[in-house]
């Protein structure tokens, strides 16, 4: 069985690297989306036993106003995520994410640019 080293490099030479395919036509930029991600990456996964386990260190919340007056919810978090692998060794990343919303998406949306990030 391979370790959880070998099998995240077997996941990352057979996933590559996950292109920019989804565009914001308001804001006028390329992105990459959580569900881009995790389709492009949960098979690769799967097949080399590399389980994600994330993990929730810190949040903050804050509010703040728009240009226009609108209230925002800004969401700061800390995520650990650990990677396990056939073995059932792990390796951890933490990694800090943020977010921005006016209704009740910020945790969410800050979760999904953790676990891209």
């Amino acid at each position: 069985m391979a370790t959880i080293f070998e099998a995240l490099a077997a996941v990352s030479a057979e996933v590559g690297a996950v292109r920019k395919q989804e565009r914001n036509k308001m804001q006028n930029f390329n992105f990459r989306g959580i569900d881009t991600v995790v389709n492009a990456v949960h098979p690769a996964l799967a097949k080399h036993g590399v389980v994600v386990v994330p993990e929730l260190l810190e949040k903050e919340l804050r509010e703040s106003k728009t240009a226009k007056g609108s209230v925002m919810v800004n969401v700061y978090l800390t995520v650990r995520y650990s990677f396990f692998g056939p073995e059932g060794d792990s390796v951890q990343a933490v990694v800090a994410a943020e977010s921005f919303d006016s209704g009740d998406k910020a945790t969410a949306k800050a979760m999904s640019v953790a676990l891209r990030t």
